[in-house]
């Protein structure tokens, strides 16, 4: 508890921090008159070095460190967009339709064993009978399990605070444009994280189902049980509308915001927290490009907000599901 005191004491460096004021004003007023006394030509004494330096801990050197590591990252990043590879990939090819089909295929090739399979419930169930050592074969690898509610927590904690927390917290606290520049960071990164966070939830639910249960290994989707399959939609259908959102919502969205932020600088505005719709500035009243650009940016970022809405409910079907099957 003594330690815990000294670490929260605080009070006397804000009482101290009236007289370093002081003492700092002091010190300037000495520097202003040195210089004015010193004759022009003079040479002027060279600084003595500080005996005292900031305090440094684990934290600033980590800090250091992650800068040094993301800034070598960004380099790399930097070098890659500008080879000739990548001039071609997006420059003659949709990288968005890539995209969407390297997702779409890496699900399909998790749940291709139980796509093609015709194998109904009964005749599964015949055909686990038939194998020896399926009762050893029906544990989960640890891996998985990891992977599966590694994944799915991560993606749950990181909607309730981009959806709940920082978004409100920042739009009723920061200027108009600051919280636009800040959502231009976050967006494609918080929607990035939640396709792959809910595809990893998806491929290992679907994993740990076939471990758990070794009959479902040659069973048909279609004759699983209807509970499973309403989470491998839930999980289906969240991987895919952040899919859908960051692909083609999210680019066209961030750069009518732009155009926005552009047009309002010349007007003067865009420093009020809060919703602005152009009322009350004449300039942007009489601007029919200002009211199209305006009436499409809330287009998108409703269609947005309401596909985010759908996604965090089918994160919240998932996890009902797990909260009746968690026995602590």
């Amino acid at each position: 508890m003594c330690c815990l005191q000294r670490l929260v004491d605080t009070s006397p460096l804000l009482q101290q921090a009236t007289s370093d004021i002081r003492t700092g004003v002091a010190l300037l007023a000495d520097a202003k008159l040195e210089q004015v006394r010193a004759p022009a030509a003079g040479s002027h004494p060279d600084p003595q070095p500080s005996s005292e330096q900031l305090h440094q801990d684990v934290l600033g050197a980590a800090t250091r460190a992650t800068r040094s590591l993301l800034q070598r990252l960004r380099d790399q990043t930097h070098r890659l967009q500008r080879s000739p590879l990548y001039k071609i990939l997006t420059g003659t090819t949709q990288p968005s339709h890539a995209i969407s089909a390297i997702v779409v295929s890496m699900v399909l090739v998790a749940l291709w064993p139980n796509l093609i399979s015709g194998q109904s419930a009964t005749g599964g169930e015949k055909c686990e009978r038939s194998r020896p050592d399926a009762g050893d074969s029906g544990r989960s690898h640890p891996l998985t399990q990891i992977a599966y509610l590694g994944s799915f927590t991560i993606h749950f904690g990181a909607q309730i605070w981009m959806t709940f927390v920082s978004g409100l917290a920042l739009y009723f606290s920061l200027p108009r444009h600051t919280f636009g520049l800040i959502q231009e960071v976050l967006f494609p990164k918080y929607f990035t994280l939640g396709t792959g966070l809910s595809t990893i939830s998806l491929v290992s639910f679907v994993e740990l189902r076939r471990s758990t249960q070794p009959e479902l290994a040659d069973r048909h989707l279609a004759h699983w049980d209807p509970v499973d399959l309403l989470q491998i939609m839930a999980l289906a259908v969240t991987a895919s509308l952040e899919l859908f959102v960051r692909l083609y919502l999210a680019p066209p969205m961030l750069r009518l915001m732009h155009e926005k932020h552009r047009i309002e600088a010349g007007a003067s505005i865009g420093q009020e927290v809060g919703q602005f719709d152009g009322a009350g500035n004449g300039y942007l009243e009489r601007s029919r490009h200002y009211k199209a650009t305006h009436k499409k940016f809330r287009q998108i970022h409703m269609a947005t907000a309401i596909l985010n809405m759908v996604s965090l409910t089918c994160t919240c079907v998932h996890l009902l599901y797990l909260a009746t099957r968690v026995t602590v």
